[in-house]
């Protein structure tokens, strides 16, 4: 990481910390959803763009992460910022399940996988009235320190930047090195002695854990878990993220995040399908920027440097 980008980082999250002292609350409500989901994006996108593992059910841990919080809350009585620490292990055991079928099939046929197991576990939450409440959802109240926005907002974008800060340093391990040799030739890594279901296996529960700390933050933003958290459609929102920002940047789902909460905000104030709209912006960036916005940028910036050399 170059002096400047890093310098960059920086001052962004003096200003991230900074923010809440201009923002209204209500903006405040919205850049803690952005935040939220810029952790769901990260997640994935270790999936995604870091081993080319394409998921349909990546919003079954987020919602399980949800339902953790929510279910400790109700039954326990364990307060939510307790809870959290729970969330990431409780998704990833589910995870570990999942993945130790899924990673036995590639391509398309993983991706159905994790959709078919997505659904399932939907279906028995769903239906699970007497344990998560069924379709009326778990409700979940925040104590009173972390009621304020403010003090929501601060709590959240500590979470977000650390679980963030793990995931750039497992993407620059010799972890994630591994993963990106699989991406590029699975054939390849397999020749080489790498153990490429392990290590696909591996960076599914990862990848799950962190999107379970996301969902874990979403409940008590909503003061609720929903079934809805876990159903496919939900999955297709990190994909739309990672996609927009640039699956081959790390930040890049992180800017695509803020292009989704932030064009959703707009696009609902005169539209009932505002995934359908973000969608066909989506696919414009894909045809003429398939890099995403990020991958632009730094290729206009690599271009740059080059001409001056």
């Amino acid at each position: 990481m170059s002096h400047g980008y890093r310098l960059g980082l920086i001052l962004v999250v003096v200003i991230a910390y900074g923010a809440p002292f201009l923002l209204s609350e209500s903006n405040l409500f919205i850049t803690i959803d952005f935040l939220i989901m810029a952790l769901f994006a990260v997640s994935y996108n270790l999936l995604l763009g870091q081993a080319g593992m394409l998921s349909f059910g990546h919003a079954a841990y987020y919602g399980i992460g949800a339902y953790t919080v929510a279910i400790l809350f109700s039954k326990l009585s364990i307060p939510v910022h307790i809870g959290l620490f729970a969330a990431p292990f409780v998704a990833g055991i589910f995870a570990f399940v999942v993945g130790w079928f899924a990673v036995r099939v590639t391509g398309m046929y993983f991706a159905m996988l994790t959709l078919a197991f997505g659904q399932l576990l939907h279906t028995i939450v769903m239906g699970w009235y007497s344990f998560t409440g069924g379709d009326d959802g778990m409700p979940v109240t925040s104590p009173d320190w972390l009621l304020p926005a403010r003090n929501y907002y601060f709590f959240a974008l500590t979470i977000v930047i650390l679980c963030i800060a793990i995931i750039w340093l497992i993407s620059k391990s010799p972890f994630g090195a591994a993963l990106g040799a699989i991406r590029e030739n699975r054939q390849r890594a397999v020749f080489v002695g790498l153990n490429v279901r392990s290590f696909e296996l591996s960076a599914f529960v990862i990848a799950a854990a962190f999107s379970g700390v996301a969902g874990a933050l979403r409940a008590p933003l909503q003061q609720m878990a929903f079934p809805s958290l876990l159903h496919w459609s939900q999955s297709a929102e990190p994909i739309l993220m990672a996609l927009a920002g640039g699956i081959h940047t790390f930040f890049g789902p992180v800017v695509g995040a803020a292009i989704f909460v932030f064009a959703n905000f707009v696009i609902t104030s005169f539209s009932d399908y505002p995934l359908l709209i973000f969608g066909a912006i989506i696919l414009v960036l894909v045809i003429y920027q398939p890099g995403g916005i990020l991958g632009a940028v730094q290729d206009w910036h690599k271009s740059k440097r080059g001409v001056r050399d």
